[in-house]
């Protein structure tokens, strides 16, 4: 791949003076509405391990957990993952420490305090937008974007290289540092107020790039976008597990490979979320989309899954389910729960208003020749629920509570009990005060235990954790950039705009001062050495005499 290089020393002097980019606020929505979603863990690889917020623990990170603001996560060597977030992907390599800081109407805020990420924005509504918060800086991104960020805690600074073609991203640090970064473009930023900036070559595409890029460039070429709104987590993994049927009574409908007895909402477990509460994790690597959207209905003998419409922007939910009550088992309660078919209405179980309801069940509901899409969804009733009888799932609520996987607790329930199930309001347990570690984890090698400070798009710095307090960052000398291998430095580094001093920069690198000489302790051969030699050197006169 040709990489074009352009002058980004004189960017660097011209843009020296101007003020940052920052993220506007957004059109209000209601206030007990719930956030845009959940982030996802997705494509992990190698040792990957989860720090979630508020918890001082570590524990193992698998695909599909869903991630929330202040959830922290840490790849070994090897390891490597993504990091999906609203319309943000950020692929990470080995040795990175990444934290999603916030997800919200405004938009995704993340942070990476050490390690590799290739990362990739669809773009926002206007009035949000995404930030990328390291050591030394900020990347503030409002359209498409494509971009590589690497960060050496240990050396002290951050590379930023622009690989896309779709426009600039602009960086912003401590100090009122700001520099629009064109394509093609590499810079080092060293410090943090001053914030050193220092043009570079653009290197080639290494292994860590060619992988992101692959999983990028399918998301663009996949056949289920032609179904399926592409601001859809997780549509692109559909193409390898199932087959499309274009035309059905119920519209495009999806049916996955599966083997024998298969049914949606079966495998997996649920896991504890911010502000929704029970949410589902799915097994099946492909999950993402089918178990947090649309509807799923048998059509001849198979389990199909239905998406929303292909307008409009699609609401993700913590799993379109039912929960039912009315069934006992071995003297305690069943948790019960089974997917919601063609039409039928989500009743969500945490907060939320008349509107949303309404939003969440149209954008995923498919408007067919026997389905139709309703004005209001709110307090309907007396539904029958097709999949009742033939896709109901069952564990005992301790089970439920506790997180543990349906493969091991999984219940089957007696067909008559199940012409009697009631649905419930919301899930037969209460949610824990914390979150839920399925597998404990011992503390990452070289990883800090404490939270990492990073710099923000206002170019102050905070905790990387959703309401830290943030604080201008303390002015410190001019720091020198350190070589880094691998990348060639092109032209003067800059600050504030102007060259670096020459004085400033040979301080820097000029090396520390020869120690005096140490002087001998009184009473040994040394000093009396030193002695003799301080006597021979006085003058006659000075010498007393025997």
């Amino acid at each position: 791949m040709h990489l074009k290089t352009f002058s980004l020393a004189r960017t660097l002097l011209l843009s020296g003076s101007v003020a940052g980019m920052l993220l506007a606020a957004t059109p209000s929505r209601a206030q007990n509405d719930p956030p845009p979603g959940a982030a996802r863990l997705a494509f992990l690889q190698g040792g990957v391990s989860i720090q979630p917020n508020g918890v001082d623990g570590w524990g193992q990170a698998y695909s599909n957990m869903p991630l929330g603001p202040g959830d922290r996560v840490t790849t070994g060597q090897p390891g490597r993952g993504e990091l999906q977030a609203g319309p943000v992907r950020a692929y990470f390599s080995e040795a990175t420490d990444v934290t999603l800081i916030n997800l919200d109407a405004q938009g995704v805020q993340i942070g990476l305090a050490n390690g590799e990420a290739n990362i990739f924005s669809d773009g926002f509504t206007p009035g949000s937008g995404f930030s990328l918060q390291t050591p030394n800086g900020a990347v503030s991104v409002a359209g498409k974007a494509g971009f590589r960020v690497e960060v050496s805690a240990a050396e002290g600074y951050t590379v930023i290289t622009d690989y896309g073609d779709e426009g600039v991203i602009t960086l912003n640090g401590g100090g009122g540092f700001y520099l629009p970064l064109h394509p093609g473009e590499s810079v080092q930023l060293t410090g943090t107020n001053p914030v050193v900036a220092q043009p570079l070559q653009p290197v080639p595409y290494d292994d860590f790039a060619h992988w992101s890029g692959a999983l990028e460039s399918h998301r663009f070429s996949s056949v289920s976008a032609r179904y399926v709104n592409v601001e859809m987590p997780g549509y692109d993994e559909l193409d390898a597990a199932g087959d499309w049927q274009p035309q059905s009574d119920y519209g495009p409908i999806w049916f996955p490979r599966v083997q024998a007895g298969w049914a949606p909402y079966h495998y997996g477990h649920w896991v504890n979320i911010p502000f929704y509460g029970w949410s589902w994790v799915a097994d099946e690597p492909w999950g993402a989309a089918p178990f947090h959207f649309g509807r799923w209905v048998v059509v001849g003998g198979r389990w199909g899954w239905i998406p929303g419409p292909r307008e409009g922007h699609p609401i993700w939910s913590p799993a379109q389910v039912v929960f039912a009550g009315g069934i006992q088992f071995g003297g305690g309660g069943a948790a019960v729960w089974f997917p919601l078919g063609p039409g039928e209405p989500y009743h969500p179980w945490y907060p939320c208003s008349p509107t949303y309801i309404n939003q969440i069940n149209i954008t995923n509901i498919h408007e067919s020749t026997i389905v139709h899409v309703q004005v209001n969804y709110v307090n309907i009733t007396n539904v029958t629920y097709v999949n009742r009888t033939t896709g109901v799932t069952a564990v005992s609520q301790a089970d439920f509570a506790s997180g543990k996987s349906t493969k091991e607790g999984f219940v089957k329930v007696d067909p008559k009990q199940l012409e009697h199930v009631q649905p419930l309001a919301k899930p037969p347990a209460p949610a824990p005060a914390q979150r839920i570690i399925l597998h404990p984890t011992p503390k990452p090698a070289n990883v800090p235990q404490a939270r990492p400070t990073l710099i923000n798009s206002k170019g102050q710095m905070a905790a990387a954790t959703p309401g830290a307090k943030p604080v201008p960052p303390p002015v410190k000398p001019v720091p020198a950039p350190v070589a880094i291998p691998g990348h060639t430095a092109i032209g003067k580094p800059t600050v504030g705009g102007k060259p670096v001093e020459p004085s400033a920069k040979e301080d820097a690198a000029k090396p520390a001062a020869k120690a005096p000489a140490e002087t001998a302790k009184p009473g040994t051969p040394a000093a009396a050495k030193d002695d003799k030699k301080k006597d021979d050197k006085k003058k006659p006169e000075d010498k007393k005499p025997e």
